[in-house]
């Protein structure tokens, strides 16, 4: 499997059971989150509880930037005005030019930046050509739940394996 598309972290879990304390060892000081599918499903627009709780322990480690593809800016910056968590939409990821320009306002070492993201093909590409520690979720569901099964997500790893 080709680098670029392999995370360095595939948890198996959803964002909130991402321990905090690993993340302090791994020397992460600042996070970058995907939004749909990572910190709530595509089709809501309520944070579940779990997020918000895992967020707000996250705000006193770490310094958090949301970066999203998602082209509405509203919706984008109404779950980081929620949060009070800076935020870029229409991200274009795995396109590195705005991802670049926030690493850069984060004014942090690459080395202890890392992307929490959903999807393979956006938030792990971007975040291993901009250098940065990568960490693939579970998307979560309507409910806040991790869905059982994502295809998408099975497509992506199906198609990783045959890239050089």
């Amino acid at each position: 499997m080709s680098t670029i598309v392999k995370a360095h972290w595939d948890s198996k879990l959803p964002i909130y059971e991402i321990s905090h304390l690993k993340l302090q060892n791994e020397g992460i000081k600042s996070l970058l989150i995907d939004v749909d599918g990572t910190l709530l499903s595509r089709q809501s627009n309520v944070i579940p509880k779990n997020v918000k709780n895992w967020i707000k322990e996250s705000k006193k480690m770490f310094s958090m930037y949301l970066i999203s593809n998602n082209p509405s800016d509203g919706r984008i910056r109404r779950i980081a005005n929620e949060l009070d968590i800076r935020y870029k939409s229409n991200a274009l990821k795995p396109r590195k030019k705005i991802t670049l320009e926030v690493i850069s306002e984060m004014n942090e070492d690459s080395q202890n930046i890392a992307i929490i993201g959903d999807r393979i093909f956006t938030d792990i590409v971007v975040g291993n050509r901009c250098n940065i520690q990568t960490i693939l979720v579970k998307r979560l569901s309507r409910k806040g739940l991790p869905i059982k099964l994502n295809l998408t997500l099975i497509l992506e790893k199906l198609i990783s394996i045959f890239l050089i």
